[in-house]
């Protein structure tokens, strides 16, 4: 589990994806506070929502994290922007290459 400051979050639903974006605060609270926050620490999880996995995991997210009131899943998930929460390492985005 990557603990998360989400910084952006995209939905696109022609890919049927949400991309969100972070700093890593795992790596952040560990190095010395006088320091830059590092290159390293942003963070980015991809969710392929054509999948009834992913789609579940990231339903079970919104509705512990977002409080705010919502009519839809992707009000749902923009309102992450700015939010704190533990995001599994299965939805890291690799990079590719």
């Amino acid at each position: 589990m990557a603990y998360v400051d989400i910084t952006q979050v995209t939905y696109d639903s022609a890919k049927n994806e949400a991309v969100i974006t972070g700093t890593d605060l795992d790596s952040v609270l560990l190095d010395d506070w006088n320091q830059e926050f590092p290159e390293q620490a942003e963070i980015t999880f991809r969710f392929d929502l054509s999948g009834k996995g992913p789609r579940i995991y990231l339903y079970k997210l919104l509705k512990s994290v977002v409080k705010e009131k919502c009519n839809s899943m992707e009000e749902m998930l923009l309102a992450l922007n700015g939010k704190i929460t533990n995001i599994s390492n299965n939805f890291i985005l690799q990079d590719e290459g």
